[in-house]
């Protein structure tokens, strides 16, 4: 493939991941993901493109032009993907303060977490160990985990203890998706 085919083709590329980029930003359900792969394979072709020589000026204008769109594209969705980490609200960030619903309702101690840490004592005793943690530290745990789910666009229903041979572990029942 010639150079300014494959600019061409590089930069139809481009604007389809920044497409990609904004469905994610925006909550599209099909795009749950941010595309880190696409982007990735991007910014290879286009780390080989930059190395080889164009023969013409203006393909070497047209390939740094490309490069430099990628760029700023790439540390402008860097910086969107951090907020969202964060849970900054602001100009251009990935939450809205008008538009977002409440987050579903944390099951209270008593409740979810009592039960799932007596299945989990009992399961230990089963497998001849004891409980390595108290409740306290184990309902901390699990909220935490609920938490860092949850900001990854997940939601939680709940969680259950999984045992595989002598290893015993809870694990969180998650459905992907945007949190309604």
């Amino acid at each position: 493939m010639s150079t300014p085919d494959l600019i061409a083709q590089l930069d139809r590329w481009l604007v389809e991941l920044a497409r990609k980029w904004e469905r994610f930003f925006a909550g599209d359900r099909q795009v749950s993901l941010p595309p880190e792969r696409e982007r990735a394979a991007l910014e290879r072709r286009l780390q080989e493109l930059s190395r080889s020589e164009g023969p013409t000026a203006s393909e070497r204008f047209r390939m740094e032009q490309l490069l430099h769109r990628f760029s700023t594209l790439n540390q402008l969705w860097q910086r969107m993907l951090r907020d969202r980490e964060e849970a900054r609200v602001g100009a251009g960030g990935a939450r809205r303060a008008l538009n977002e619903s409440p987050p579903p309702p944390v099951p209270e101690e008593g409740g979810e977490y009592e039960r799932v840490f007596s299945s989990y004592v009992d399961a230990l005793r089963k497998a001849g160990r004891g409980s390595p943690v108290g409740f306290d530290r184990f309902s901390q745990a699990l909220k935490e985990q609920r938490h860092q789910l949850e900001s990854r666009g997940a939601i939680v229903e709940g969680f259950e203890v999984v045992e595989e041979g002598d290893n015993v572990r809870v694990r969180a029942r998650v459905r992907r998706g945007r949190q309604e």
